[in-house]
């Protein structure tokens, strides 16, 4: 349908007139077409361009990652844990178990070809924690160079067991009421805070258990809070005569039976007598219900005190 502006120069034109006009609109609205399909197909080009870059970037960055993963900064050594030097494998915060034996229960241990950051640390600390003086195994892993840290955190001694007062220990107790009696680990269980137990000849399977170090050590917080002063010591070698050594005397229970505690409550009235008592004084005996005595040493105990120190001396000496 035409406008009434073109059926009005329609009319007013000439036939030819009218055949050019139409003519060249028609050639303007070709040209339009195809313009708009040039622009079609460069926007068609162009996404298909953007697609490929696309992809090309995306394989670029693929292969970056996968270069930068194959890199040898993020891989252990093969044997690692078979040959350490103590960088590759850094073990760190023991102080009872020596180093050696930290990693030789880690020496048959496999290394997986693995980025370091996606190794699986499990099974470092499933072998360490077989070891009954480590409580927990903490494992840091690092990369460029590959190499692991790790930091293990021991049980705490709370008793030792000696058969004589200047030995090694042959066991020792932790708070956490765990047994340890493997000898490797002796040599730093003794510290300030830890009570000394003198036993001769120990049966830990049968005569002692976590539960009698418990109890001892219950007795000798005991003595510590009615005498006021450190226990160095128990001396349980005969069990049917216990002696508790403190800083100033050597104090007598006898047999550990129900009323020790009861005994042990009579220490803070005999110990502020001792000043007056001019003679030396062997040991304050609290064996005896409701009977309190004092054993002086005698020329004998005198020599056999300074035999004993030479001994220990001499023993010194040997080790030096």
């Amino acid at each position: 349908m035409m406008s009434d502006n073109e059926s009005n120069e329609f009319k007013g034109s000439t036939y030819s007139q009218q055949i050019e006009k139409a003519v060249e609109k028609g050639k303007h609205s070709v040209h339009m077409k195809q313009k708009e399909r040039q622009l079609r197909k460069k926007i068609k080009k162009m996404s298909r361009l953007k697609a490929f870059l696309s992809f090309l970037l995306f394989l670029c960055m693929v292969a970056c990652i996968y270069g930068l993963i194959m890199l040898p900064g993020w891989y252990l050594r093969e044997d690692a844990f078979s040959k350490p030097d103590g960088k590759t494998i850094e073990i760190i915060n023991n102080k009872l178990v020596p180093v050696n034996i930290l990693y030789n229960s880690l020496r048959e241990l496999k290394v997986n070809h693995v980025p370091i950051f996606i190794m699986s640390v499990n099974p470092v600390k499933n072998e360490l924690m077989k070891i009954p003086a480590i409580k927990e195994v903490y494992v840091r892993r690092y990369g460029f160079p590959a190499r692991i840290q790790i930091i293990v955190r021991e049980r705490e001694p709370m008793a030792v067991i000696k058969t004589e007062l200047n030995k090694i220990p042959v066991a020792f107790v932790t708070t956490d009421n765990i047994m340890v009696t493997n000898k490797n680990f002796m040599h730093l269980a003794e510290s300030d805070s830890t009570l000394r137990i003198i036993v001769k000849n120990p049966e830990f399977r049968r005569d002692w258990t976590v539960q009698r170090v418990k109890d001892i050590d219950k007795i000798a917080k005991e003595v510590e809070a009615y005498s006021g002063e450190k226990v160095r010591y128990v001396d349980m070698r005969n069990p049917n005569d216990v002696y508790v050594k403190i800083e100033s005397t050597n104090i007598r229970l006898g047999v550990l039976d129900s009323l020790v505690f009861e005994r042990i409550k009579r220490i803070h009235t005999i110990l502020p007598k001792l000043n007056s008592v001019d003679e030396k004084i062997k040991f304050v005996d609290l064996s005896w219900d409701n009977v309190n005595y004092l054993k002086l040493q005698t020329e004998k105990d005198l020599k056999d005190i300074k035999k004993e120190q030479d001994k220990k001396e001499q023993e010194q000496k040997q080790q030096q």
